[in-house]
């Protein structure tokens, strides 16, 4: 029992990080209490065993500085205090001054993607033009560029790919040419984000609806603007509203609009879960008190027939009429850590919620009876630990990276199917019946998704980083990124 709860959880990458080294001071105690030789000899040996220990600690931390995490198992990275800071090449933010002008200049084979994971929040295709088999057609690599630090993925609209970065004091939105990686325009604000393992830079996914576009910083700047030139229409910065409860790791909502309404989360403690605004003039139109917030986005399913917003949060999972954010439902999820993974629809009125940490993933079954609203559980599994990604649905079956390793369940009873391929804390895709991987070490894998089996179909080395950005599939466009350089793939064309 002690090995399946440390199994799932972040604590045991330190049990193997510190056991060498608590067993050698161990070992050395020992030596120095019960070892061979004279007691004054051991202590001298043991003496000069701590001068040594000493001196190498201090010799680390005069040469080398921390610099975040070294992935999703959230060990320390340290680096030479000489070496560049993540941000510290990175050019200033110029567009170019022949960028698109006017309306979009359409490109064969784009399809808007234009918000997190796709047009459904789901991160799932069931049909593209887009020929995944890489191996009899490789992906075409159109551009590569650096790019500001964050782990904001891209939303597309024709040819335009908006993202947010970090480049040294200012956190952007920016825009750049789909076809070309030209910077097309930028909106700055004077914002820097920087958390212990999370590193640097802003989380969240741009929204595009028409012709404006939501961005929402990791400081907790929401912005609105034009799509076409970038400016700036309306601005709520709710980072004071979190005074005392602002998340440890920085905002990561990608903002949801509905109808006349952009959503989004707010403090981590007491104060607003869940805030909507007016979508022209940025006014506030509700709030939702709730237990605080986590780093999912909320989204809006039709739950036993009704639209209504589901929104993973702190301690429970919850659901809310769109116009006024009252509280329809909620099913208590307690747990100290962060809750990433995106709440998924399954069937007509179940929802699966999954996360790591320990508090395992659930299939909630959600019913409205006369005007009363019940939410039961089905069952509870720690066989999908999604611990920054999503999972992905297909045929009765969920796909996704448990603590870093592909696995798939079944969702008529949580169980287990098959588990196999490391691919580190990173992100997916599903794409038809293939699952598209960003390794967390930066390689782009294709993966059958199918219950019979684990079976890895192509991989090309896509970047050569740490990469917790979800990729952005736009048609027969591929970009990804991580906190030091965008890479845009043009896809073959299926030919089915």
């Amino acid at each position: 029992m002690l090995y399946a709860s440390a199994s799932e959880h972040f604590a045991r990458y330190w049990v193997y990080l510190m056991a060498p080294i608590v067993g050698v001071v161990l070992l050395a105690l020992w030596y120095a209490a019960m070892g061979p030789g004279p007691w004054k000899t051991r202590f001298r040996h043991f003496g000069i065993f701590v001068v040594l220990l000493i001196f190498a600690g201090v010799l680390l931390v005069a040469l080398t500085r921390y610099e975040g995490s070294t992935g999703g198992t959230s060990l320390p990275k340290f680096v030479w205090r000489w070496a560049p800071e993540v941000d510290a090449g990175i050019a200033s933010a110029k567009p170019v001054a022949s960028g698109l002008s006017g309306g979009q200049s359409e490109i064969e084979g784009v399809e808007d993607s234009p918000q997190f994971l796709g047009s459904n929040r789901d991160g799932v295709w069931v049909e593209s033009e887009a020929s995944f088999d890489w191996k009899k057609y490789p992906p075409e690599e159109l551009w590569r560029q650096p790019i500001g630090a964050g782990w904001s993925s891209f939303a597309v609209v024709g040819r335009r790919a908006l993202t947010l970065e970090q480049r040294r004091e200012d956190e952007l939105v920016s825009c750049y040419d789909l076809l070309t990686g030209d910077l097309l325009w930028v909106h700055s604000d004077r914002a820097r984000l920087e958390a212990s393992m999370g590193g640097l830079g802003p989380r969240s996914t741009p929204t595009i609806v028409g012709d404006k576009v939501y961005a929402f910083g990791g400081t907790g700047i929401l912005n609105c603007l034009n799509l076409q030139s970038g400016e700036l229409i309306w601005s709520q910065d709710i980072g004071p509203r979190m005074a005392g409860h602002f998340p440890e790791w920085g905002k990561s909502t990608s903002p949801l609009v509905v109808e006349n309404l952009v959503i989004i989360s707010g403090a981590e403690g007491s104060g607003s879960t869940l805030l909507a605004f007016d979508t022209e003039s940025g006014k506030d139109v509700w709030g939702y008190k709730g237990n605080g917030s986590s780093y999912s986005s909320p989204n809006l399913l039709k739950v036993d027939g009704v639209k209504q917003i589901v929104s993973v949060n702190a301690k429970d999972v919850t659901g809310h009429n769109p116009s006024t954010g009252e509280e329809l439902w909620r099913f208590d999820w307690p747990g100290k850590f962060p809750k990433v993974g995106q709440p998924l629809l399954v069937g007509n009125n179940q929802v699966l919620v999954t996360a790591s940490y320990g508090v395992g993933s659930h299939l909630l079954k959600i019913q409205k009876k006369d005007d009363e609203w019940s939410v039961e559980r089905v069952w509870k599994t720690t066989r999908l630990k999604t611990k920054f990604s999503s999972a992905s649905l297909l045929d009765g079956y969920a796909y996704g990276l448990d603590e870093g390793i592909a696995a798939c369940i079944d969702l008529k009873t949580g169980k287990k199917v098959w588990k196999g391929g490391r691919y580190g804390f990173g992100q997916q895709l599903l794409v038809g019946n293939r699952l598209l991987v960003q390794a967390e070490q930066g390689e782009l894998v294709i993966v059958k998704a199918d219950p019979s089996g684990h079976e890895e179909l192509a991989r090309i080395q896509a970047l050569s980083h740490m990469t917790w950005n979800v990729p952005a599939l736009a048609g027969r466009y591929l970009l990804v990124r991580n906190d030091r350089e965008v890479v845009c793939y043009r896809l073959a064309k299926s030919e089915n």
